[in-house]
Parts: C-alpha cells; sequence; structure tokens
C-alpha cells in the first residue's frame, strides 16, 4: 500500500467523457496547455508556459484563449427582451442592436447567479455569455411552462478570446479595417472563409481585446489555427486567462469572488442594479430592502505586506492540512472578521494584491487586518481599486 509523502506531486485531471470538451481542445493539446481545470461541466485550459509568463505575453503582446466554457444562454421570440430584462436589475432599455453591456443576474433574495457579458443579436434575439453557473436552468425556472412567448436554449456558440496590446493587428489582418471602428462593448456578425462568427470589443483581461464568438463547432480548430496564424508576426501566444492581470484590474471571478450569497451592493456594482425602473426583474423587492436597511461587508482590494506569496500548497506540506479556498482574515483581537477571495503577486506592481470581504468598518483605504494563511500570519492593508489602471482606459484604447 502506497503511504503518504510530506511531497505530494500536484494531482493530473483526468479526461472523460462526462466532461464536455471545447471545439478548440484538440489544438489546446497541440500548443501545449500544462494544465485544465473545469468550469460550466467543460474541461477550461489553465496555463501553458507559467502564469507569470503567460502575464507577460498577455501585457507586452498578444494573447489567445479558450473560452468555449462561457456558454450562451439564447432568449428569441416575441417577449424576448421583457424576460431577457427580467434576470438583470441593470437597466437595459437603452441597450441597442450589437450592443453589449456586463450585467449581473439575481435570484428573488437578490443573491448573485452569475455576471455574464449580454449581447443583442437583434429586436428580441439576447445571449446572457455566462460565467461559471447554470443560468440557463434558471432561466427555465423563471420561465415556467408558457407564461412567455419565448425559445431559451443553449446555442451552438464557443467563444475565444484575442486579448493583448496587439490584438487589434491581429484582428485587422483577419477581418479587415472595420475592427479600427468597432467600439468598446460592441459586437458585429461576420464570417471568415464561411467560418461564422460573432465579434465583440470586450475581454476578462484588462487590456484591449476581442472575443470571437464561433457558431459552427466543426470549425473550431480552422479557426484557432487561423488567429495563430495571423498572429505570429504579432508573438501571439495560447494562454488561459490571467488571475494575475484581471485582479490588477479589478475584475472578479464568479464563485471565486462572488457567490448567490452575495448581492450586489456587497461587491460594489450599485451601478448595475436600477430600482426606478419600470419594469421588474428577479429579486427587485429583496435589492430595495437590501439598499434601504445597508450592507454589513463588502468586497475591498488589499495588499498582502511581505515577500511574493504563492497559491498552490503550502511550502511545507503537513499529512492532514487543509488548504482553505477563502484564507481567513482576523482582526488585531485575533478574531475572525472575513475572508481573502482571490489573491496573488503581481510582478510588474512588485506586491501581493487580493479581494478581501470584510465588515464595513474596515473597508476604508488603510485599514489593516492580519490573514490566517497557509505561509503563517501576514498583514495587509485596504489599498483602492483598480490596483492598475485606475481609470479604466487601457482597454477602451484611451491609454
Amino acid at each position: 500500500m502506497a503511504k503518504p509523502t510530506n511531497s505530494p506531486p500536484k494531482p493530473h485531471l483526468g479526461f472523460g467523457t462526462r466532461v464536455r470538451k471545447s471545439p478548440y481542445f484538440e489544438s489546446t493539446l497541440k500548443w501545449g496547455c500544462k494544465e485544465y481545470t473545469t468550469y460550466n461541466h467543460m474541461y477550461f485550459p489553465v496555463y501553458y508556459n507559467t502564469p507569470e509568463d503567460d502575464y507577460w505575453s498577455l501585457v507586452n503582446d498578444v494573447t489567445l484563449w479558450d473560452v468555449a466554457v462561457e456558454r450562451q444562454v439564447e432568449i428569441t421570440g416575441p417577449d424576448a427582451s421583457k424576460f431577457t430584462q427580467l434576470l438583470t436589475p441593470r437597466n437595459l432599455s437603452d441597450c441597442q442592436i450589437n450592443q453589449c453591456k456586463y450585467v449581473l443576474n439575481t435570484n428573488y433574495d437578490g443573491g448573485i447567479l452569475s455576471d455574464p457579458i449580454l449581447l443583442r443579436l437583434g429586436e428580441n434575439h439576447w445571449w446572457y455569455s455566462i460565467s461559471d453557473s447554470d443560468l440557463l436552468l434558471w432561466a427555465m425556472g423563471v420561465a415556467g411552462n408558457g407564461k412567455y412567448d419565448i425559445n431559451l436554449c443553449e446555442p451552438d456558440v464557443s467563444p475565444l478570446q484575442v486579448q493583448g496590446p496587439k490584438s487589434k493587428n491581429v484582428m485587422v489582418d483577419l477581418f479587415g479595417s472595420w475592427i479600427n471602428d468597432l467600439e468598446y462593448y460592441w459586437c458585429k456578425e461576420t464570417e471568415i472563409d464561411e467560418i461564422p462568427v460573432v465579434i465583440s470589443r470586450t475581454g476578462w483581461s484588462g487590456e484591449i481585446g476581442y472575443e470571437v464568438y464561433l457558431r459552427d463547432e466543426k470549425r473550431g480548430a480552422d479557426l484557432y489555427e487561423k488567429i495563430m496564424a495571423a498572429g505570429e508576426p504579432y508573438k501571439i501566444a495560447p494562454t488561459g486567462p490571467s488571475q494575475i492581470r484581471r485582479v490588477e484590474a479589478g475584475i472578479f471571478s464568479y464563485f471565486q469572488d462572488m457567490r448567490v450569497t452575495d448581492n450586489p451592493y456587497e461587491i460594489g456594482m450599485d451601478r448595475l442594479v436600477d430600482l426606478e425602473m419600470e419594469a421588474d426583474f428577479c429579486g427587485k423587492e429583496a435589492l430595495k430592502k437590501i439598499k434601504q436597511e445597508g450592507i454589513k461587508r463588502k468586497l475591498v482590494g488589499i495588499e498582502i505586506l511581505g515577500e511574493s506569496i504563492t497559491e498552490i500548497v503550502p511550502p511545507t506540506y503537513t499529512p492532514g492540512y487543509f488548504v482553505p479556498d477563502h484564507w481567513p482574515v482576523n482582526n488585531d483581537k485575533g478574531e475572525e472578521i472575513g475572508y481573502v477571495t482571490s489573491k496573488c503577486f503581481s510582478p510588474r506592481l512588485k506586491k501581493n494584491i487580493a479581494y478581501a470581504f470584510v465588515p464595513i468598518e474596515y473597508t476604508n483605504k488603510g485599514c489593516k487586518f492580519f490573514i490566517n494563511s497557509p505561509y503563517g500570519e501576514l498583514e495587509s492593508v485596504v489599498e483602492d481599486l483598480p490596483f492598475w489602471d485606475p481609470k479604466k482606459q487601457i482597454p477602451v484604447g484611451k491609454a
């Protein structure tokens, strides 16, 4: 019988038929993906070189991500717009055809179910491009049986992201000069060599970027290779989404930084809630009450003081030691008051940056508390978000 070791190897993720593969799966293997996870019941490429190498490729050049795990909830039919609004507290009355919006989906208690990008492709044609959540099942439950004249489905759509300062060069070479006129958070239906796609000026990187929504899963390898070939002059690198860059940018990750137990006000997303609009939405009354009573805790940005941290395993593994997903946060009396959600070392800022859920009285800039980590007790201090590009001008193209 095998005995436990003080230096256990990192477990491997086995590939099977129970978890879906994206149309780009074989291409990600070919280009050397080193680690996968699961997301929306699919295999999701995490990194190819090292997280830091992939970060610098994103910051300096251009990267290609397989994000087919961002499944679409498609809503069509005469009641499509009314029902799409029912699922989000953000006011959609000004959303035009070919426009995109970042939104939240809330349940009847005001809890966050997903934080998708919403695309409007037609008068009565919407896509929720979802985070790691079963939003389609929720939507089916809300729709009931025949209450709305809509069609709900997961269409044959699989996104890729092309992100980084040279992404526009790659996209212009592939699709033409009209890419230069595509504004931030707008989209367009097009094709390349008879491959049908939707292009949006969106992304999860904090950099200039695009999403390419493939509409024919049989053409996955073709599309992937075309983008890689077009990106070669610009040093394109296949990567996964960068944890480092998105934390720098103040971008949150569903279930890691927010869950159904959290509401929009607790994550500072008040702007995505319109309690005054005439239209109804799930959680409207609950969110009115939450706003009136005020919140007791909030997600904040923090710097973790000291040397660089890592997130994989404690420096010295102790059998039976449980590495928590969320590191507990204590006050100066040793009382647990919250927890750290995402954390990383930023090689550009040369410091540890993170998010933490803490009581309201600890959310002002400069507030200090202590983190119970696998590395022992770490001191931290509240900082403003985002950590980099505070006015978020880089993805808009004004930096």
